[in-house]
């Protein structure tokens, strides 16, 4: 009969806890929660073990208590360090001051993406992919920083500082112009660009952008170093590393005449090979055209037949889906279009428009057809790099939903082209 009765306290126990668990897991986040649901579940086990005592065999609960606070003295100042990390562990899921899948910064130091929180630790993977395991007294006593919450944007911050060879507000628009160009960088909450310190020496500069998701600050920051640089060298501006009391620069010459474009195509991988007497040449056939804000300048179904290159301002690529227009891509000084119309004679899949104002250099195919038959390899590299662009949606919209498994082929073909469009063997 006794065994009977421990069954039955036994079998209530089980589905109590059974109970709890799916009240707690419906609609909710069951590993998180895994840590509450454990200590309530010891708790109604300890109940039914106290109920057992008591009343199947009759026997007194003070004594089983004092004993058992005795032993839960020693127990708690043997394990005084493991208690620390549970009962934070608690406070921690009672607050819920993160999630899973939150990434979080702790003292400046440590940060990542939590992926397990359990009664003694929180397991976060960090950058290099390994997993960081913080006790959870250390975080309960840690300065945290929530990146996920409330949203999962996240702001993020670079400093450039430039010799004074352009006026504070014309730095301020050409790094605008990187910040606006970048795919990375969300254009709500706007990016922004502030004047830090200003002197003889240089002019500090504070670019500030917004991203989706903090795990896109490297690759926004990335894009943006390599557009700054490019916007920065295609200007004949300098970054600083003056000492003070030094003299200052002399602001650049030729300004936006051919000595400028020759620092733009400086600028461009495709032409930077290019030796100084090809680059002048090749610039004194460059024709420039000035756009406003909001002008389209390619429309789709447009068989484009000259390169163009930003010189300055950013233009907006978008594609029409189901009736929408969509952006897709940005470009901005130094980024250049109209290859696919040119080397293999397919039309725009998509339109082309000004942000700002902005001013684009035409490159013909007879001015560009000397340069690469004096460099059959530049059809090669040509080539992979319009593939690449292409696939990734770099340049302009064409085919923007073909698969990288059409890579080698896309190349071929588009060095075929180049070669029969240039008369190269």
């Amino acid at each position: 009969m006794g065994g009977l009765e421990v069954v039955w306290w036994l079998a209530g126990a089980w589905l109590a806890v059974g109970a709890l668990r799916a009240f707690l897991m419906l609609g909710r986040y069951p590993r998180e929660s895994k840590l509450v649901q454990d200590l309530l579940a010891a708790l109604i086990y300890l109940a039914a073990t106290f109920a057992i005592v008591a009343y199947v065999f009759d026997l007194p609960l003070k004594g089983l208590l004092a004993t058992s606070g005795v032993l839960a003295i020693v127990i708690g100042l043997a394990l005084q360090s493991s208690l620390g990390d549970v009962f934070s562990g608690i406070v921690l899921n009672i607050e819920r001051p993160y999630r899973l899948g939150d990434w979080i910064i702790l003292d400046d130091t440590v940060q990542g993406r939590v992926i397990e929180s359990n009664w003694r630790a929180t397991h976060i993977l960090i950058g290099r992919q390994d997993v960081a395991i913080v006790p959870n007294s250390i975080i309960a006593k840690s300065k945290l920083v929530n990146c996920s919450s409330p949203t999962k944007i996240h702001g993020a911050s670079i400093r450039v500082k430039l010799e004074p060879v352009l006026t504070p507000a014309a730095g301020r628009n050409l790094l605008k112009e990187a910040l606006l160009g970048s795919a990375h960088i969300l254009r709500t909450p706007e990016p922004s660009v502030t004047i830090q310190d200003l002197s003889a020496e240089m002019i500090d500069f504070e670019l500030s952008y917004s991203v989706g998701d903090v795990g896109d600050v490297d690759l926004a920051q990335n894009e943006l170093f390599d557009r700054v640089h490019r916007a920065v060298a295609a200007a004949g501006a300098k970054f600083s590393a003056r000492l003070a009391g030094a003299p200052a620069p002399a602001a650049p010459e030729d300004k936006g005449g051919v000595g400028s474009i020759e620092r733009l195509l400086a600028g461009i991988a495709l032409f930077s090979t290019l030796t100084a007497e090809e680059k002048a040449s090749l610039a004194s056939q460059m024709q420039p055209r000035d756009y406003k804000p909001g002008d389209v300048i390619v429309r789709t179904g447009a068989i484009l037949q000259s390169l163009y290159i930003v010189s300055r301002g950013v233009l907006i690529a978008s594609a029409e889906d189901n009736g929408q227009r969509i952006e897709v891509t940005r470009l901005a000084r130094g980024d250049y279009f109209g290859e696919n119309g040119l080397l293999i004679g397919e039309p725009m899949n998509g339109q082309i428009a000004a942000l700002t104002k902005v001013v684009i250099y035409e490159i013909s195919k007879d001015a560009l057809s000397p340069l690469v038959q004096a460099r059959p390899s530049m059809a090669e590299d040509l080539s992979e790099s319009l593939a690449s662009r292409r696939l990734a949606r770099r340049t302009v919209l064409d085919h923007h939903h073909e698969s990288d498994s059409q890579e080698g082929r896309l190349a071929s073909r588009v060095a075929a082209n180049i070669r029969r469009l240039f008369a190269l063997h």
